[in-house]
């Protein structure tokens, strides 16, 4: 059967060689413009960053990713600064130092999301020999099994002149060559790398100085061997070239190269388009009805052997065995044409048998020996599991003609419609909880938004009544399957004004109401046991805070305060008197002098007419008195915050200041309580505010022991004003609350 070899080039941005055995295809390679390759280039970078956790560097050469070097692939000659002697293995930040410059070369395509993997040990491939110009090594190809061979080829490059520090490595094909082709071979491969160092020294920043990506002389230059009968190529340029690069190194093969100049294109005269077209497949048929499936993931290949359709044999484990054998061949083929690298793991049906299993293995390492990159093959397991570890050349075939599904993003499989719907669906439901959201507007595949408005279309109208939002759905033809857009409006910072609620009485109708006649209303509602005081005005009393009142003697007659204002200064605002001084203030009627001037105290005297909230029923109180709505039905103390708040507010001194609404309240004597619970107020001279909030009832199981300390009486009790009740437990802790609700009733005229 002839072997042939296949060069298309009759398109400039794709070049394609295969290699045939008759008509079926053996190896197929393509080059297109943007594939990406960089394999065995040399760059000038630079260290771009050092990473001693990894003893690697990272050099940026002028791609997007930026290539890992490692400190065992740094040359001696590459170093930036000498190591210590003693270190055998020194680290990168010993010999390396950031920023400068230094020579790279690929030895691995990036993959994925992995960058390219560097060395500065450079190498240029020749037809027989690889110059190492950095590395001074004389050495033989692994491939060149026989010692008799390898000790001839080691003997010939010795023989070889080149310059101190340069080495070669001589290739398979090298075995059967005379001394002036490998001579011939060096001497090219030294004249190329004089160019590079030239083209290394001129200029600054990242370069690429050296090529190694034309695919036709890498097909002539590693796959032209005594197994190439004919070597076609089907473009006159092409042919061009590869004639006289075999005119240079290989003289004796050029007369295998043949220009194609018929009509029908030169792959489809050997059915080779069809075949092609199955490299890219991932399932692949076998001659006996099985089939191998290839996955491929960033770590490793899976590759499944099915039997499907095979059933020839006379056993179940005589079928097992005829397709494992077919698999074997197929599964080496298809990793050649792929140029799959990496892990590689095949699962072939379950044999019982022990000898079909080393039959399979034989078959396997049998197919592996053509291909070029280096491999190793493991033992099949007792579950058919046998692991390939495939050299890496370059970017699996797959990766360089192919681009990830933009609508399922690689992984082969979509979202349905109703998890989209669902996903959307709750994303905008979770926005328009915060209350910001005005408009959402979602551009979807047209696919998913019929989908979506039609089965969540009850699910929307409820969130746009509950949130008050606008929902809009619209279908993009521009967008893909898996891609969506959504636009969020939120609200607009500036609220609309709220109309403020105007009290039906202010604080200032207080004042109206004392020059308009409040003053005869308010006595009206003074209750009959009030008793007139004495026309003499006594001293006002002042109590010192935290302790007994102690009496003090009495003031003569002309030491004696002054008198009441004129019925004119009684009149006027709470704000003014206090303004002008005056103490207590007293209530005189339209005679003023023909009635002794009275005290209005703050007690259960001065009831008025029910109030609102935010006004008094007072004409003088020492502070300010709040009352906020209060719920129906609620008996003190259960009373819940915020419904009931009172606040007293006087100055230090014991000089109360009127509040801004006019208000006052007289804490009289009587008002003498300690605040002994939230919920207590303490009226009289009291400097800084007391909240009056409502008592929170705790568990019976949670409150705290009673102590003596809580039965201890008012001081109005220990005086005698006051007569206590019988002296029960419950009297005692309950006297103090009972009468300060009593005093709340009477000073504000309701009853709780």
């Amino acid at each position: 059967m002839t072997r042939r070899m296949l060069i298309n080039a009759q398109r400039t941005d794709e070049v394609r060689i295969a290699i045939v055995n008759g008509t079926t295809l053996d190896s197929y390679e393509v080059s297109a413009t943007d594939s990406g390759l960089c394999r065995g280039n040399i760059y000038r970078g630079y260290v771009a960053n050092l990473q001693p956790s990894l003893d690697a560097a990272f050099v940026d050469f002028g791609v997007a990713k930026d290539g890992l070097l490692r400190a065992d692939d740094v040359v001696t000659s590459a170093y930036h600064r000498k190591p210590n002697a003693d270190a055998k293995h020194p680290r990168v930040d010993r010999i390396l130092e950031r920023g400068k410059e230094i020579l790279v070369q690929v030895v691995r395509d990036s993959v994925g999301h992995k960058g390219a993997l560097v060395t500065s040990n450079l190498s240029i491939a020749g037809r027989y020999l690889v110059l190492m110009p950095l590395d001074d090594v004389r050495g033989v190809s692994r491939k060149v099994e026989g010692e008799e061979d390898r000790n001839t080829i080691r003997e010939r490059i010795d023989r070889l002149e080149l310059p101190e520090g340069c080495g070669v490595i001589a290739r398979t094909n090298a075995a059967d060559q005379p001394q002036r082709s490998l001579n011939r071979d060096a001497n090219a491969l030294l004249r190329l790398w004089k160019k590079v160092r030239e083209e290394a020294n001129t200029g600054k920043g990242p370069r690429l100085l050296y090529s190694d990506q034309d695919l036709i002389v890498q097909a002539l230059r590693d796959s032209v061997n005594n197994t190439i009968d004919e070597i076609l190529v089907d473009d006159e340029a092409a042919f061009v070239k590869a004639k006289g690069f075999m005119e240079t190194f290989m003289p004796r093969s050029r007369s295998k190269l043949i220009p194609y100049k018929e009509r029908l294109p030169l792959f489809s005269k050997y059915q080779l388009e069809n075949q092609i077209e199955k490299i890219y497949l991932r399932k692949v048929d076998l001659p006996s009805g099985g089939s191998i499936v290839i996955d491929g993931t960033e770590a490793l290949t899976a590759i499944d052997v099915n039997s499907g359709r095979a059933n020839r044999a006379g056993s179940q484990e005589e079928t097992a065995h005829a397709t494992n054998m077919e698999a074997s061949v197929g599964v080496a083929r298809q990793l050649r044409m792929r140029d799959i690298g990496g892990l590689v793991v095949v699962d072939f049906i379950d044999m019982r048998s022990a000898k079909h299993r080393r039959d399979v293995e034989k078959a396997m390492r049998d197919a592996m020996k053509d291909d070029k990159a280096k491999h190793t093959t493991s033992r099949l397991s007792d579950n058919g599991l046998l692991e390939i570890n495939r050299q890496r050349l370059k970017k699996a075939l797959q990766l360089r003609t192919h681009r990830p599904c933009p609508t399922c993003t690689g992984s082969g499989t979509i979202a349905s419609p109703e998890l989209v719907g669902l996903s959307i669906l709750r994303r905008i439901e979770t926005r328009a909880v915060t209350g910001r959201i005005e408009n959402v507007r979602v551009s979807l595949h047209p696919e998913l938004a019929d989908s979506l408005q039609n089965d969540l279309r009850k699910e929307l109208a409820d969130l746009e009544r509950e949130f008050d939002i606008r929902v809009e759905i619209i279908a993009a033809t521009s967008l893909h399957r898996s891609e969506e857009k959504i636009e969020w409006t939120e609200r607009s910072t500036a609220r609309p004004s709220v109309a403020i609620a105007t009290a039906a009485v202010t604080a200032a109708d207080l004042a109206d109401g004392v020059q308009s006649g409040s003053t005869q209303e308010t006595e009206s509602n003074v209750e009959d046991d009030e008793e007139p005081e004495s026309t003499t005005e006594k001293p006002a009393r002042k109590r010192r805070r935290g302790g007994r009142k102690r009496k003090k003697p009495t003031a003569p007659a002309d030491e004696s305060p002054e008198a009441p204002a004129s019925p004119e200064a009684a009149e006027t605002p709470v704000a003014e008197a206090d303004a002008a001084g005056s103490d207590d203030g007293g209530d005189d009627d339209s005679s003023g002098k023909d009635k002794p001037a009275r005290k209005r105290r703050g007690g259960a005297r001065n009831r008025s007419n029910p109030m609102t909230p935010g006004t008094v029923g007072q004409k003088r109180m020492v502070g300010m008195i709040t009352l906020l709505p209060r719920p129906p039905k609620l008996r003190w103390p259960r009373l819940t915050p915020p419904e009931a708040t009172m606040a007293v507010t006087t100055t230090a001194a014991g000089r109360t200041n009127p509040p801004a609404n006019g208000a006052a309240l007289d804490g009289g004597a009587r008002n003498r309580f300690k605040p002994m619970t939230p919920g207590t107020v303490r009226h009289e001279r009291m400097a800084g505010m007391i909240t009056l909030l409502p008592r929170l009832s705790r568990p019976k199981a949670n409150r705290p022991r009673r102590t003596r300390k809580l039965s201890r009486r008012p001081a109005g009790v220990r005086e005698g004003r006051i007569s206590p009740k019988p002296t029960t437990r419950r009297n005692r802790n309950r006297f103090p609350r009972e009468m300060i609700r009593l005093r709340t009733e009477k000073v504000l005229g309701v009853r709780y």
